[in-house]
């Protein structure tokens, strides 16, 4: 079966740790399943200055993970009429799949906007059955024009997938509590993340061996959290003075927010112990959570955090905020705190909780690394199978 994956987010050379999760997801895949990838990117004239990898460009065809994957750009116009993206991608979709020698059996398309609204508009000119995967952003665009898109997307979809039971509430809340929603949660690489020694992850990382590590890891974005985190850090410090902050990712689609976090971390005081390590490898976080003593994600939505669930696999607990499903992914107090969200005292307090508890790192391990690609591929398979019948 001919399947082509649409996704905006996905790895590239120039920006290796965005969107993994779809790459892996996708090349694990039964080897019934033959994937090409197309990699929509919006473009408007002088996007460039505000995005820099807008400014810096994609390669228009490359290799990633052992699939071919395909950078598409269409027209959007930032900040403005956003509800009319999605037909915008349609077009540029709909033409581009006609220039086909043989359309794909399936179109594999993630995030219900704009990509999964676009799928399904080109999928019924051409007549190309949809997949839609509901991944972190549904709750975004619920209150602007893109709610209807959205609920339209759904309801024409063939499938529809959704990583968290959180997003196939809300998927049923907004197109009808008859939707056929299948929960299929991300996996990781078992292989890669698992528990290590904490002071030979330092030791390569060049960490000290001394402090207190609080990690995050992802986009470095104001969504993930980490202006959060800073704020509580003065107090957090004041109990514990070797405690140190890690952030781990770049800038990416939705920007880079690195300016605004050194200047936060100025006027906190704490430009010492938070340290932005930028953008690494996939393969390289396994050291980053071995090494940490406490993982944080201070998000403000999610879908199915694959950071939490690989920090537990390497045995390293969690505080998260409870939205989306972050809670599904912690799984149980034995792995983890979660906190309200915006509660600035509950996040300190869990915090220093977390510091303390003397936890049962091998009963975390086995929790975060339950399930691996492969499983999620098999289930994933079988959908694309009902979809294309």
């Amino acid at each position: 079966m001919r399947v082509l994956t649409i996704s905006i987010i996905f790895p590239s050379q120039k920006s290796p740790g965005t969107g993994v999760f779809v790459q892996q997801r996708a090349a694990h895949l039964p080897s019934e399943f033959d994937v090409e990838v197309w990699r929509p990117r919006p473009w408007f004239p002088f996007s460039g200055f505000k995005n820099p990898l807008q400014k810096s460009g994609f390669p228009k065809q490359e290799e990633v993970g052992g699939l071919s994957v395909r950078d598409m750009r269409f027209f959007y116009t930032p900040g403005v009429f956003k509800h009319l993206d999605s037909h915008f991608l349609a077009r540029k979709l709909q033409k581009e799949l006609k220039s086909l020698p043989q359309l794909p059996d399936l179109l594999d398309a993630h995030f219900a906007y704009p990509t999964g609204h676009a799928a399904v508009l080109a999928g019924a000119a051409l007549g190309i059955p949809v997949t839609i995967t509901l991944r972190g952003t549904l709750p975004s665009y619920l209150l602007d024009g893109r709610r209807q898109k959205m609920k339209e997307a759904l309801l024409r979809a063939n499938q529809v997938m959704a990583v968290s039971e959180s997003l196939a509430i809300l998927a049923r809340e907004l197109a009808g509590s008859d939707l056929s929603v299948r929960v299929i949660p991300n996996g990781i690489d078992t292989r890669l993340f698992s528990p290590g020694n904490l002071l030979d992850a330092r030791n390569r990382l060049s960490l000290p061996k001394d402090r207190k590590i609080l990690l995050t890891v992802g986009g470095l974005v104001p969504r993930k959290g980490a202006h959060r985190v800073i704020e509580v850090l003065p107090d957090l410090l004041a109990d514990r003075p070797d405690a140190l902050y890690l952030f781990v990712g770049g800038g990416g689609v939705e920007g880079d927010y690195g300016t605004e976090l050194r200047r936060l971390m100025v006027n906190a005081g704490c430009e010492r112990q938070v340290k932005l390590m930028g953008e690494v490898k996939h393969e390289q976080l396994v050291d980053y959570y071995r090494a940490a003593d406490l993982f944080v994600l201070a998000t403000s939505n999610e879908g199915w955090a694959n950071v939490i669930q690989e920090s537990l696999a390497c045995g390293t607990p969690v505080v998260a905020t409870d939205v989306g499903g972050n809670k599904e992914v912690v799984g149980s107090k034995n792995h983890g705190l979660i906190v309200p969200f915006g509660d600035r005292l509950a996040l300190g307090h869990a915090l220093r909780n977390g510091l303390s508890t003397p936890w049962d790192h091998e009963a975390i391990a086995a929790w975060g690394g339950r399930c691996d690609w492969n499983e999620v591929g098999v289930s994933v398979g079988a959908v694309f199978r009902e979809a294309a019948n």
